[in-house]
């Protein structure tokens, strides 16, 4: 089991066509020493057509918190971020989830994070351009897919 002071966690989903697709989703994990951010690891998943983009910003968000809990990380400290106000808020409690298409992803996105191991954690809205790198891999897999 790794364990460190800091981690960051950046998320982004996106759906061309919103909300028809295609969409897909990416994270970006980092150790954050105090000093500089070093990559520990980054994702991407093709989610397919039929997904929001609100959806694809919970799986981009669920699928980074898994790879915490799967690779048995913990920390002290958990600071996730992402550009998607509407989640950032919702998983905070500011705003209540009542869309039916968004609670099944807002579920599972707490059920990840119930399963974290660490001491505290915080949810931060981030600008767009603060979220390149989780942006750009949500693009990717759209691509990667042969979607352009």
């Amino acid at each position: 089991m790794a364990y460190y002071e800091s981690l960051i966690l950046y998320f982004d989903g996106a759906s061309r066509n919103n909300p028809r697709g295609p969409a897909g989703c990416g994270w970006v994990l980092y150790d954050n020493d105090g000093y500089e951010l070093n990559e520990i690891e980054s994702g991407n998943n093709y989610l397919g057509y039929n997904v929001s983009n609100n959806q694809a910003e919970y799986q981009g968000l669920t699928d980074g918190l898994d790879y915490i809990v799967n690779n048995e990380i913990s920390c002290h400290e958990l600071l996730v971020r992402g550009d998607a106000e509407i989640v950032i808020r919702q998983m905070t409690g500011r705003y209540q989830v009542r869309s039916h298409n968004i609670i099944p992803y807002y579920n599972e996105a707490q059920a990840s994070l119930a399963q974290v191991d660490c001491d505290e954690y915080g949810f931060y809205h981030i600008s767009r351009d603060g979220n390149g790198e989780a942006d750009q891999l949500a693009n990717e897999a759209i691509d990667g897919e042969g979607y352009y």
